[in-house]
């Protein structure tokens, strides 16, 4: 039994013409009828039930149907695997990244990673979390970094790498900007600047139930997505926010970050990397580890 016979089986099954099958495979009518008899004759059942109006599936041919999704599904991956494992001589890694992973960690990672690999490539690509989880799926990138929690992903591995804590980050002329620390019933009465919740609703849900715990609900007045724009509106006086003390790298000009003292232990802003374990080559495994190692330097503690 051939996957060419089985194509043309899934053709046929989910088309129930032998035409439209036909037309969709590329191929005349008369031979794809040949191959799905053939196939029937292999198995010793029909798959199909013909009449001169309507082609439909047996009970059979159902559970076929799913069969063989699932065998062509498994070529077709183990063809992916092997030519990845292939182009191990290219050394090139496919990285997507929200933009978080760009404070502190991913650059230093890069930096050590190439003292050791000089010669592989890093390809980077900016995308949302969910984007990044249909690409690892698919197999169109290697490596994401992106905020967790999320939704699984058959066969893929999720570690969390980084936690940073939450800082202020206020007006320079503002008054909690000459203070060297603050609490959160400071910010009660002040607009703030937030990122949307769908960009990360577990963080956003944390940070607001921290503030009604400390006596307010935050007058949320504009949402930013990338943290460098929220530190911008931040600098034109348009309100404070809560930002990862990575952040505090960009060095925005009229911006003032004050340590928040009484964050509740849960409220971080956290970083995962997740991969395909499977068919996974050496220069990523190898990445892998230059990951977990500058994690490490900056003092991540899960």
């Amino acid at each position: 039994m051939s996957l060419l016979h089985m194509r043309h089986f899934i053709a046929v099954a989910e088309e129930l013409h032998f035409g439209r099958a036909a037309a969709r495979l590329g191929m005349a009518q008369p031979p794809l009828s040949q191959s799905i008899k053939r196939l029937e004759e292999r198995l010793g059942f029909p798959l199909f039930e013909r009449t001169q109006r309507m082609v439909r599936l047996t009970a059979a041919g159902r559970v076929f149907l799913q069969e063989a999704r699932r065998t062509i599904a498994q070529s077709e991956d183990a063809v992916r695997l092997a030519r990845r494992a292939a182009s191990d001589d290219l050394a090139q890694i496919s990285i997507a990244f929200v933009s978080a992973a760009l404070y502190r960690l991913l650059p230093r990672a890069i930096r050590a990673f190439h003292e050791v690999w000089p010669e592989t490539t890093i390809r980077l690509d900016e995308r949302s979390t969910e984007a990044q989880l249909a690409d690892l799926a698919g197999g169109d990138i290697d490596l994401g970094f992106f905020h967790p929690p999320i939704k699984t992903v058959d066969g893929l591995a999720v570690e969390l790498i980084h936690r940073d804590k939450l800082v202020v980050a206020a007006p320079s002329h503002h008054p909690l900007a000459l203070s060297n620390r603050c609490r959160l019933a400071d910010l009660a009465g002040h607009d703030f600047i937030m990122f949307p919740h769908p960009q990360g609703p577990t963080l956003h849900v944390k940070i607001t139930n921290a503030c009604r715990t400390a006596g307010f609900v935050p007058n949320v007045v504009q949402e930013a997505r990338q943290m460098h724009t929220i530190l911008s509106l931040v600098a034109a006086g348009l309100g404070v926010s809560l930002v990862p003390l990575g952040a505090t790298t960009m060095k925005i000009a009229g911006v003032a970050f004050i340590p928040l003292i009484d964050a509740p232990a849960d409220l971080a802003w956290e970083l995962a990397m997740g991969w395909q374990p499977r068919g996974a080559r050496k220069a990523l495994r190898s990445f892998l580890e230059t990951v977990r190692s500058t994690s490490h330097e900056l003092k991540f503690e899960p």
